[in-house]
C-alpha cells in the first residue's frame, strides 16, 4: 500500500454561516482577536464537543500560570518541531515573536537556555519521543527544578500539541 500527503483538508472545512451553539462563539471571538477563522478551527468545528472542549483545555494549559507562556511556546516550537507538523510549528513560530523572542533565538533553540528551561525541554523531548520511558535523571531534574503544578503543565503542554499536531497532519490542516 503506497502512502500518500493530504494535500488539502480530509474533511469539511464549516463556513461561518454553518457553524452554531458554542463554536459560533468561538469562531467571532477568533475573528476579533486575529481578523480571521483558521482552518484547522474549521476542521475541527465539524464536531463541536471537541472544538469546544479542546479551547477549554488550550485556554487552561497555555495561559501564563504556573509556567510562564513564553517557555510554553518554546515547548510547543520544539514538540511540533520534533512530530514534524508544519501548521504548529509555524503557529509557535509566530507566537514566540509576538512575544518578543527573536526568529535567530527560535532557530537555535537549544542554546542560550537558562538551566530551568533546558530542563524543560529536555523532559518534553523525552515525553514526546518515549514517555513510556524517560530517563529517570530527566524526571529527578524535572522535580527539583519545578513544583508538582509545573510539571503537571509541562506535561499538559506535550500532551496538547501531540494531539494538535497529529490532528493537523492526519487531517491534512497545512499552514498557508
Amino acid at each position: 500500500m503506497s502512502e500518500q500527503q493530504i494535500t488539502q483538508p480530509l474533511v469539511h472545512i464549516v463556513a461561518d454561516e454553518e457553524v452554531t451553539g458554542k463554536a459560533k462563539e468561538l469562531f467571532e471571538n477568533m475573528k476579533k482577536a486575529s481578523g480571521e477563522v483558521p482552518e484547522w478551527m474549521r476542521v475541527m468545528a465539524n464536531c463541536e464537543d471537541v472544538l469546544v472542549g479542546f479551547f477549554t483545555l488550550f485556554s487552561a494549559v497555555m495561559d501564563n500560570s504556573p509556567v510562564d507562556r513564553i517557555l510554553k511556546w518554546k515547548l510547543a516550537y520544539l514538540i511540533s518541531d520534533l512530530n514534524k507538523c508544519e501548521y504548529c510549528v509555524s503557529i509557535a513560530l509566530m507566537w514566540l515573536k509576538n512575544l518578543g523572542i527573536k526568529e535567530e533565538e527560535i532557530k537555535s533553540l537549544d542554546k542560550n537556555l537558562s538551566e530551568r528551561e533546558s530542563v524543560a525541554l529536555e523532559y518534553a523531548k523525552a515525553a514526546t519521543e518515549h514517555a513510556y520511558r524517560i530517563d529517570e535523571g530527566i524526571l529527578r531534574k524535572m522535580k527539583e527544578t519545578f513544583s508538582d503544578a509545573q510539571i503537571v503543565e509541562i506535561t499538559s503542554v506535550v500532551g496538547l500539541f501531540s494531539f494538535i499536531n497529529r490532528f493537523n497532519d492526519a487531517l491534512g490542516v497545512l499552514p498557508n
